[in-house]
């Protein structure tokens, strides 16, 4: 039986030794495009967009002396920061996934047999992805309405295609692709 963890490119975190204490998502950065006019109250904002996002997570590990060095570039390894980012999911919420790498350093802690280890992974692509969701409807008469709902929470456009399986054309086809945005 695994234990509570993540998995990270593939790999569980119980396959390394270790278990994980806590984790933390962290809200996305804000990049802010503004500019302050002498004069004028305040500034000028020109929007608001998300930049990268950061994940804090600590693990913790038993063994020997001799076996925490090892254990610690053996996670190194596993999570080598120099590679592409890849697919990390917790456990907990197995349905949701982020593209993270490491980054910063990996930071042990040692206290007998006993070790934790703290460290960074970022998300350059902010969001979390669940699975995707294909569904097939058939049209049979003129006009139908088919209505799609995406489940997240990002206005997400739908890729939908249309398939003739009949032998009359289809001559005239009308797609409305709407958003409910904040406000609106």
């Amino acid at each position: 039986m695994r234990g509570y963890g993540f998995t990270y490119k593939g790999r569980h975190s119980s396959t390394m030794g270790v278990n994980l204490l806590n984790y933390t998502p962290n809200s996305p950065e804000l990049r802010e495009y503004e500019d302050e006019v002498d004069g004028l109250p305040g500034v000028i904002d020109y929007g608001t967009e998300y930049g990268k996002r950061a994940i804090d997570v600590t693990m913790d590990l038993t063994v020997n002396d001799d076996q925490f060095k090892v254990r610690q570039s053996q996670i190194y390894q596993w999570l080598k920061p120099t590679q592409a980012a890849g697919i990390l999911v917790f456990d907990d919420v197995p349905d949701r996934f982020y593209f993270a790498k490491l980054t910063g350093l990996l930071r042990p802690e040692q206290i007998g047999q006993y070790g934790t280890f703290t460290l960074t992974f970022k998300c350059t692509d902010p969001f979390a992805y669940g699975p995707e969701r294909i569904e097939e409807y058939v049209i049979t008469k003129s006009p139908g309405t088919k209505r799609i709902v995406s489940d997240g929470t990002e206005p997400t456009p739908p890729e939908i295609i249309f398939v003739n399986t009949g032998t009359t054309t289809v001559p005239k086809i009308i797609l409305t692709n709407e958003y409910r945005l904040e406000g609106g």
